[in-house]
């Protein structure tokens, strides 16, 4: 059946041709490629490909889940440069930062954290470390970046429940030499630019090359940053069918030492909204860096064979007094929490697939089948117990220096090994109907060695991940599907066992979704709606006979709406919205609390917005000019699991302005946080929040050459 292109879809098809370019080299002859248009700023892309939603190389619209996608050009329209920052503008996705999280925790269909959503780099999952990722950072290397909401165990492995977040990055092509630069200057000293190269060397070789760093003054003490970010890419095109790409990425981030405002009497006190109570001599400092090798042979004409091999070291280190509360009277500020600790962590893999094009019984079908395999090594290092104490004056604050009775040394020494077997099918029972089928079965070993007390856990796991779909097009403009997946989450950070020992399992999850997508030609739109139900079982829980021991009793669940509607009413006028709601629930916890055990049972989730809402609408209303605007609003969130204490919700607004000045010169004007709203990104509800961006204004300049 001929599908109908909307001039949405053809602009997003068009944003994304580079990517398409640089990710399939091998099936395309050496041909021109020319500088593409901007695309409306849609999330939805439901015709062009997505790598993220299936390995089949499948559209949005052909995948029987919610895939969402948005291209550099998007990205740069709305001055996004951190790489969460895109995945929070997709429908249902929010963020739960913190500095030791490596700031970039996010949150999807009621589940929070490292553990529940996956962040991949070109397809290749970042294993997490002592519920931490410090990479990728920066946007300036992104062809797009892509969210596939829901279960994604079958396709990435564990600890993704909630969802799994692909950055796509840009890579070497054969065709026209593509280059550019930006500058921007804004609010606190902010000075950021970067530069980007890509191109033939000759019929055999290709490179592409992206640097860019940051340095601010932040706007509080202590939250000066500087970045640099890399990426660089050889590829070898051997022959028509062979090619080989070698590439090295990475960043280095001195980032801000801000964990957080106390809260006074439980509120937010205006004299304090730019105090940071961190000391004088913290740090938090990363340096990742990943090296892989990626081979792609087209066998015969139907069967395509894939290889990557890579390995990523990540050092990180933090030195500072994390946690601060108000004494009774409200007029002195207690730190405590001095806390040092280093990750010297190292992730080594290999991922082998082969794709079959071809027919079963007459109708149309696409295979594919490979092994996964990587190993994932930690050394933690910490002053465990994490003594060190201070009182300070908050209206006339001193921060002094770090200070603690214990010393830094190697705490305990993990090691991941995990080996997976994984197939995919999509069959099309007939022009409307397309049956999508996955599995996966991981073989993972974890070791955890206390290299204080020299005590060693070894656990074994063996989940079996799957995905059951069909895709039903009664027309060019609808698709309705239905999904059954399931997934598993690791019980704590990634790389530790929970509980004092090894007897407990992963955490098991199981989703039923059903939805629809479309488009609406009168107003060169898409659309799509999502309906799901999640459970997530082997919860840890306290022994309702012995509150001392610790079981896998407990459950929780997620029911939700996601909506999405991306157009162009007006030839100009481009509009992208989403909202999500759901139902966040513990189904069966038990809690210690003083020694008693307490039901949480039918109590919201924590850390968990039930309501949220994004848009984003630009308007060229001159030919060389155009003006943007956004809003996000984000929900309440629970504070605690007893539902006592809640984070406030709250909304963002944003605003630009565009100027072509030439077809290779662009200036444009941000300002993020239009109204200068103090928000609670993230914290301990009645005692501390993590304070987001104040507004701030960025003008930049971005050029071809």
């Amino acid at each position: 059946m001929r599908k109908h292109l909307t001039p949405l879809s053809l602009a997003v098809l068009a944003c994304t041709t580079q990517t398409a370019v640089a990710q399939a080299i091998a099936e395309l002859p050496a041909v021109q490629v020319t500088d593409t248009p901007s695309a409306p700023g849609s999330t939805l892309s439901l015709d062009a490909p997505s790598a993220t939603g299936s390995r089949l190389g499948l559209t949005a619209r052909e995948t029987p889940a919610s895939v969402s996608s948005l291209c550099a050009a998007d990205m740069a329209e709305r001055s996004l440069t951190r790489a969460q920052d895109v995945a929070v503008r997709m429908p249902g996705m929010t963020e739960a930062p913190a500095p030791g999280n490596g700031g970039t925790s996010l949150v999807a269909r009621g589940f929070a954290g490292h553990n529940s959503v996956a962040q991949m780099v070109d397809g290749t999952r970042l294993i997490v470390a002592s519920g931490t990722i410090t990479y990728p950072f920066s946007t300036w290397s992104m062809e797009s970046v892509e969210v596939l909401r829901g279960p994604a165990s079958v396709l990435y492995g564990d600890g993704a429940i909630g969802a799994a977040v692909n950055y796509v990055t840009k890579r070497p092509i054969f065709g026209a030499p593509q280059r550019e630069a930006f500058l921007s200057v804004g609010s606190f000293g902010t000075v950021q630019g970067g530069v980007g190269l890509r191109g033939p060397i000759n019929d055999v070789l290709a490179y592409s090359v992206y640097l860019d760093a940051e340095k601010s003054d932040g706007y509080r003490a202590l939250m000066d940053t500087q970045r640099h970010n890399y990426a660089l890419a050889l590829a070898v095109r051997a022959s028509r069918d062979l090619n080989i790409t070698f590439s090295l990425d990475g960043g280095v981030n001195d980032d801000a030492r801000y964990f957080g405002t106390p809260l006074r009497n439980g509120a937010l006190d205006e004299r304090l909204r730019r105090t940071n109570f961190n000391v004088a001599d913290s740090v938090v400092k990363y340096d990742d860096r990943v090296w892989r090798a990626k081979v792609d042979y087209q066998a015969a004409a139907n069967v395509r064979l894939r290889n990557e091999t890579y390995h990523l070291t990540t050092d990180r280190h933090w030195r500072n007094a994390e946690a601060y509360s108000f004494n009774a009277a409200g007029t002195a500020v207690n730190r405590s929490d001095y806390l040092e600790i280093l990750h010297d962590q190292a992730q080594t893999g290999n991922r082998f697939d082969a794709t079959f094009d071809g027919h079963l019984g007459g109708m149309k079908n696409r295979f594919i089948v490979g092994l996964d395999w990587y190993r994932t090594a930690l050394v933690h290092t910490n002053n465990a117990p994490y003594g060190g104490a201070s009182t300070v004056d908050p209206f006339n604050f001193a921060p002094g220096n770090f200070i603690s009775p214990v010393p830094t040394l190697p705490g305990r020494r993990s090691r991941l090994q995990t080996t997976a077997l994984f197939a995919e099918n999509a069959l099309d029972l007939s022009p409307e109907w397309k049956l999508v089928a996955g599995l996966r079965s991981d073989r993972m070993e974890l070791d955890n060695t206390d290299l204080r007390t020299g005590v060693n856990l070894v656990k074994k796991y063996s989940p079996v991940t799957g995905r059951l779909g069909v895709v039903w097009s009664p027309s060019d403009a609808l698709s309705l599907y239905g999904q059954l997946g399931t997934g598993t989450d690791p019980l704590s950070g990634a790389l530790s066992l929970p509980g004092g020992g090894n007897t407990l399992d992963l955490t098991k999850g199981r989703q039923v979704e059903i939805g629809a997508k479309g488009a609406v030609p009168a107003v060169r739109g898409e659309w799509t709606v999502a309906l799901y139900q999640i459970e997530k079982r082997n919860l840890l829980s306290r022994d309702a006979s012995n509150p001392t021991l610790t079981q896998q009793v407990g459950q929780q669940s997620s029911t939700g709406i996601e909506l999405a509607f991306a157009a162009e009413p007006v030839r100009g006028w481009t509009v992208d919205a989403n909202a999500a709601f759901l139902r966040a629930r513990y189904d069966s916890f038990k809690e210690l609390v003083s020694g008693a055990l307490v039901s949480r049972d039918g109590k919201t989730s924590t850390g968990v917005p039930e309501r949220t809402a994004s848009i984003w609408t630009a308007w060229r209303f001159l030919p060389q000019w155009q003006a943007g605007f956004g809003a996000r609003y984000v929900g309440e969130r629970q504070g605690n699991t007893a539902n006592t204490t809640k984070l406030p919700s709250y909304v963002v607004l944003d605003a630009s302005l565009a100027y072509d000045y030439s077809r290779n010169l662009k200036l444009s004007l941000a300002v993020k946080n239009l109204a200068d709203r103090d928000y609670a990104l993230a914290g301990t509800a009645n005692a501390r929040w993590l304070l987001g961006a104040p507004r701030t204004v960025l003008l930049t300049a971005r050029a071809m050459f």
